[in-house]
């Protein structure tokens, strides 16, 4: 997956309505729930925290909502003794660098005074040494004036809510107390701090088309109307004239097909509903999500923005294990503060490790 362009997965009313509905209607001796520690989000002013499933914490900071061009930077640090915290600064080029002339090697400026210029992380980011990164944090905690700078602009950084969302990530991994705390250090030692929790595996099944294709009048005929009976138990979750438009359907082995349909449209997302069928429909169908955007290749996913300037988005994919979709990435990349088109971060709430046969 990309460093993500895409807010936290949010379920629609809808969603939650037709999944209830076909969890009312199904139960299916092959379903079994993803082993997983529960994922942790935290906000406070301008920074927030998301802590996936494995207990990886990233803790992202930003500019004030009036401050442009804005600036963030991410925190990020593993669970276990003794893990260091990785920084990333990006700032404002939501247009594609369309500047005069190039904005060069941003400066970090602490109370106006320049702390040197930042590394380079990747293509879009930027890091902070060592000595400018422990300036940083001092500064974090004195409230101090924190700016980038580069040959075009200046970011002002804001502080403001940092202290309680490292204490929370603190919390979470159970470093509060020790000699790793980022916010509430202690003597104690970090040996019995929380140990990364392993990603969930899950194993890619084959399926025989990779891509779906317009069902025939004949499996519409068929296929539809029980599939439309289910739709009506979720209380109008889908739109009748998006029903209307061309279902579609994708063979996943030789008993079971992937059904799809368009479900609704926003002012600037939509959804599609999906379900697995049995091809002689001698059972009832399962809905895997009335909110997803595309099939490929056993992967079902949904992108959806967070505003329409597209500045920030949130992405859930399930992937199918041979017996049903299983969700295997959740995540969002972060504020939407005209940073980036398509966002700044990749922030997962869900990381999973799929093995393909």
């Amino acid at each position: 997956m990309k460093k993500w362009n895409h807010t936290p997965a949010v379920f629609s009313k809808r969603s939650v309505q037709l999944l209830m509905a076909g969890l009312a209607l199904v139960v299916s001796p092959g379903v079994h729930a993803i082993p997983s520690e529960q994922s942790v989000s935290f906000s406070h002013k301008d920074w927030d925290l998301i802590c996936d499933n494995t207990l990886t914490c990233r803790a992202a900071g930003y500019s004030t909502s009036d401050s442009i061009p804005a600036a963030t930077v991410l925190l990020t640090r593993k669970a276990g003794p003794a893990t260091p915290v990785t920084n990333q600064v990006m700032l404002a080029d939501y247009d594609g660098d369309t500047a005069s002339k190039p904005p060069g090697v941003p400066l970090l400026l602490i109370d106006n005074h320049s702390l040197g210029t930042l590394l380079s992380a990747d293509e879009d980011a930027w890091k902070m040494n060592r000595a400018q990164f422990t300036a940083f944090m001092q500064a974090l905690r004195r409230d101090s004036d924190i700016r980038f700078k580069d040959n075009v602009n200046e970011y002002i950084f804001s502080g403001a809510g940092s202290s309680a969302v490292l204490l929370k990530m603190d919390d979470v991994q159970g470093r509060i107390g020790t000699t790793g705390a980022l916010v509430k250090k202690g003597h104690n030692s970090e040996s019995g701090v929380k140990l990364p929790v392993p990603e969930p595996i899950i194993i890619k099944a084959p399926v025989r088309d990779k891509k779906s294709r317009d069902m025939t009048a004949q499996e519409t005929a068929r296929i539809k109307p029980v599939l439309m009976k289910l739709i009506a138990g979720g209380h109008d979750s889908c739109d009748e004239e998006r029903l209307k438009e061309t279902w579609q359907i994708a063979r996943l082995d030789e008993k079971q097909s992937l059904v799809s349909a368009s479900c609704w449209m926003g002012a600037y997302n939509s959804g599609d509903v999906y379900f697995v069928i049995n091809n002689d429909m001698s059972s009832i169908p399962v809905i895997v999500t009335d909110s997803a955007t595309s099939y490929d290749d056993g992967m079902v996913d949904f992108a959806m923005k967070g505003r329409g300037l597209g500045d920030c988005w949130s992405y859930k994919y399930w992937t199918w294990d041979g017996k049903r979709f299983v969700p295997s990435a959740i995540g969002d990349s972060g504020r939407c503060m005209l940073i980036r088109a398509g966002g700044a971060w990749n922030l997962p709430t869900l990381k999973t490790k799929v093995i393909t046969h």
